[in-house]
């Protein structure tokens, strides 16, 4: 008979400090299980051996920061002389942190004791790739949606255990479909049980073009524009390099770049914003700095200013402080320290807010996105460029992106 429910009031739960998801990609591949999905010779698994070689070596990845660790690499439909000559198509210096077999056992015969004790050998590990899915799975006649998300909730109880990413490489269906996300081969099981799901998909079939569809519970959905490198066979974005950095992100490093010079805040999130007001580029509602203070408190450990929370009987106290021992003390994450006011001179207009808005009043609205862009979370060309004349404090993208699936 199962236990009592374990369970926590939602008070406590907003209060609590927790520590964010780990990642193997930063804002693509984070800790849990995901699935890569294409045609039969697509390239996916030129793509999944080089992503496991930029995670390896702490490389990014089309521009996204990786976390560097341990990857090991189940590549089960080919041999290690295959396995060379695209290792060294890649790169010509292959990483000491990535480990490959040709050999895995399946999820009935001992596949979760040796990916388990692998890690274990290994310490941390940041990315597990298992190419390709049906090679660790039973021959059965039974394709239903109970057997698809059995399988799947294996694997991702499994990541969950190891506290690491893995992705599993898969096909998609014959049948066409107007969305991408619904060719995944099997049932809806399987996207289902899945943390994140990407698929890899050509123009045509002998084009070198290709869009990269990503979505997930704790990404935003975006399409990458790639194009594959005969030469070098590396999926290339096509995109520009520097992308845009979420709102989050930006509102953060404000909050950083003005510590550096106050040193300390011990308030409310409303007096915050008071003070920040001037040098943010978007309204925001107290709730939604609380939330991103607690989303991002290792990017504000990072860059030494530490953060607590505490609820007395009337509100919720912030305290920021800043110990100035970051390691990019020559690194402004915003330019805008100056452009903020002293507490006394800000008059508030946070509290009025209804939530996040894109036009300030008194600023010029947020730098314009070019349609094929906004929906990925890049800036287009035509938008403000940081710093310029008249242009809000950095590119704001990330407000406009796509909604977070949950």
């Amino acid at each position: 008979m199962a236990g009592r429910l374990r369970t926590i009031d939602a008070r406590t739960l907003a209060d609590a400090v927790l520590e964010p998801p780990g990642y193997a990609v930063k804002d693509l591949l984070v800790q849990g299980l995901h699935i890569l999905a294409g045609a039969p010779k697509t390239g996916k698994s030129w793509l999944a051996l080089w992503l496991c070689q930029q995670v390896a070596g702490g490389e990014k990845v089309w521009g996204y920061p990786t976390q560097q660790g341990t990857v090991l690499y189940l590549c089960l439909e080919d041999g290690y002389h295959r396995l060379q000559d695209r290792l060294l198509d890649i790169t010509e210096d292959p990483s000491e942190n990535l480990y490959l077999a040709t050999h895995a056992g399946t999820l009935a015969d001992g596949l979760a004791g040796q990916i388990e004790t692998f890690v274990r050998e290994h310490g941390r590990v940041s990315l597990i790739v298992i190419d390709t899915l049906q090679k660790v799975r039973e021959t059965c006649t039974d394709n239903t949606y109970a057997r698809d998300y059995a399988d799947l909730a294996r694997l991702k109880e499994l990541a969950d255990r190891c506290k690491t990413t893995v992705l599993l490489v898969h096909h998609l269906r014959k049948q066409y479909d107007s969305d991408p996300l619904n060719r995944v081969s099997g049932t809806a099981g399987m996207s289902g049980a899945a943390d994140g799901t990407f698929i890899l998909q050509r123009e045509d079939r002998s084009s070198n073009y290709g869009t990269l569809f990503c979505t997930g519970r704790d990404i935003e959905s975006k399409e990458l524009k790639l194009q594959f490198d005969p030469m070098s066979h590396i999926w290339e974005c096509r995109e520009d390099e520097e992308t845009a950095r979420s709102a989050d992100e930006e509102v953060i490093g404000i909050v950083i770049d003005w510590l550096h010079d106050e040193k300390q805040f011990e308030g409310t999130a409303s007096e915050l914003l008071e003070i920040l007001h001037d040098a943010l580029p978007c309204e925001l509602r107290p709730n939604i700095l609380s939330r991103w203070l607690n989303k991002h408190k290792g990017m504000l450990k990072a860059n030494g200013v530490s953060y607590t929370l505490r609820r007395t009987r009337d509100s919720r106290t912030i305290r920021l402080s800043c110990d100035g021992n970051d390691a990019n003390d020559d690194i402004s994450w915003s330019g805008a320290a100056s452009k903020i006011p002293s507490p006394s001179s800000q008059p508030s207009q946070a509290a009025a807010l209804p939530g996040v808005s894109h036009q300030r009043p008194g600023r010029g609205r947020c730098p314009r996105l070019c349609p094929e862009k906004a929906s990925q979370g890049r800036c287009g060309r035509d938008a403000a460029k940081p710093g310029s004349a008249g242009s809000p404090v950095s590119n704001w993208a990330g407000l406009h992106g796509a909604n977070r699936k949950r």
